[in-house]
């Protein structure tokens, strides 16, 4: 059952992305991260044929880069308000156009509700680990719940509860029963 469903404060995207005509090149936030206008169907023949290993990185990659530049955002990251620092990963993740990022509390489970992602899988977890550890400054793991073709949804905790709900769910137990097993609460 849904519990909490964060509220946004203002994404201000003055300047999250700039184009450099002049020398071909696009840049994001105010420092110097070069960008590289993607094709998402480009990333997806890439995760068919890529090792494993390499598709992780590049997830990760593009995670870190939108988790520093929404940490740049913010004063203090470990201090702002989970508000704040869920509407810097958002806007940052909307700018990168990985899709629209929202966080749910589901007890003391944390899960990213991302909508329309043109990244798969095996992209969209490392992904998320990636923003949020550099964002954060904690590592953290994560286990997809569920994906449709419109909503991706993933767990994000410790290694021993995530990798618990993905044995669950691997097994047949629905998602969201398979979150309230994690805090007790489930058949």
């Amino acid at each position: 059952m849904l519990l909490d469903r964060m509220a946004s404060p203002s994404f201000d995207a003055t300047h999250a992305v700039r184009f450099d005509l002049a020398h071909g090149a696009v840049r994001a936030g105010e420092g110097t991260d070069a960008l590289l206008l993607v094709p998402s169907s480009a990333l997806v023949e890439l995760t068919l044929s890529a090792p494993v290993d390499a598709i992780d990185a590049l997830g990760r990659a593009l995670g870190a880069a939108i988790g520093r530049r929404a940490a740049a955002r913010l004063s203090d990251a470990r201090g702002a308000s989970v508000e704040s620092f869920v509407t810097q990963l958002a806007g940052e993740a909307a700018v990168a156009g990985i899709g629209a990022l929202r966080v749910e509390r589901w007890g003391r489970a944390l899960v990213i509700v991302i909508e329309r992602s043109p990244l798969n899988g095996a992209l969209l977890l490392p992904a998320v680990a990636a923003l949020v550890e550099a964002a954060s400054g904690r590592k953290v793991w994560c286990t997809l719940l569920m994906r449709d073709e419109h909503v991706a949804r993933v767990l994000v905790g410790s290694e021993r509860g995530t990798e618990r709900v993905r044995a669950w769910i691997e097994g047949g137990v629905p998602w969201g029963e398979a979150l309230a097993k994690l805090h007790g609460g489930g058949a």
